[in-house]
C-alpha cells in the first residue's frame, strides 16, 4: 500500500527504523567505497609513502656548536723566536745535513764531530751571555720555563741546570749538546760566561 513498511527481505526496514536502517546502509556502502579507494591508493603508492614512514627524511638532532679547543699558549701560535730562526741560519734548510730534534725530553750529551756535521751546527746562529745583565755569573734564575724547543751546542763557558722534576743539578760543559723541550722548567746558574750555537723549534 502507501505505508512506509517494506516487505522486501533484502531491506527489512519498518517505519520507525527507516532512518536508522538507511543510515546504516549508507555507512556500510560508504565504508566499502572508502576501503576500495584506500586499497587503490595503497596499490598505487609505495608502502613507505602510503604509510608516511621511510619516505620522510630521518630527523637530524640539533648539532651543538663545537666547543673551541683550548690550546696551550706554549704550542700556539708559533713563537716569534722560532719563526725568525730560519733567517738566522746560514745553512740550507732541507739539505742532506741540517738541524733536527734529537730528543723529546731534557738531555745533555757530548757531541762528536760526526753529529756536529750531520746537524750542520757551524751554520747555526750564536748566542752569548756576554754583556747581558740577565745572565750574570753565579746568579741563579729560578723556574725558567722554555717557551719553545731548543737544541744548543756549548762552544765555551759552563752552565748548571737543575730540572724542577728531579731537583738534580746537571752541568753543561763545552762540546755538549743540550735538548731543552718546550715547557721544560729548571733553575739556571751561569758558572762561566756562555757562548753557544742554537736551533729553535
Amino acid at each position: 500500500g502507501g505505508g512506509l513498511v517494506h516487505s522486501d527481505r533484502r531491506n527489512p526496514c519498518t517505519a520507525s527504523s527507516t532512518l536508522r536502517c538507511c543510515a546504516r546502509s549508507f555507512a556500510r556502502s560508504s565504508c566499502r567505497r572508502g576501503l576500495r579507494r584506500s586499497s587503490m591508493l595503497l596499490v598505487l603508492l609505495p608502502a613507505s609513502a602510503a604509510f608516511n614512514v621511510a619516505a620522510r627524511p630521518a630527523s637530524t638532532p640539533c648539532a651543538r656548536a663545537a666547543a673551541p679547543r683550548l690550546t696551550s699558549p706554549l704550542s700556539a701560535p708559533t713563537h716569534p723566536a722560532v719563526a725568525g730562526w730560519p733567517d738566522k741560519y746560514a745553512g740550507t734548510l732541507g739539505a742532506a745535513t741540517g738541524p733536527r730534534v734529537l730528543h723529546d725530553a731534557f738531555a745533555v750529551e757530548a757531541a762528536d764531530s760526526a753529529l756536529l756535521m750531520e746537524l750542520d751546527v757551524a751554520n747555526w746562529p750564536t748566542w752569548t751571555t756576554a754583556g747581558n745583565d740577565r745572565w750574570l755569573p753565579n746568579v741563579t734564575r729560578k723556574d725558567k720555563e722554555m717557551p719553545y724547543g731548543e737544541l744548543s751546542y756549548l762552544i765555551s763557558g759552563k752552565l748548571e741546570i737543575v730540572p724542577k722534576e728531579t731537583g738534580l743539578p746537571v752541568v753543561v760543559n763545552p762540546g755538549d749538546v743540550v735538548t731543552f723541550p718546550e715547557g721544560f722548567v729548571s733553575d739556571w746558574t751561569v758558572l762561566e760566561e756562555l757562548t753557544w750555537h742554537y736551533y729553535l723549534y
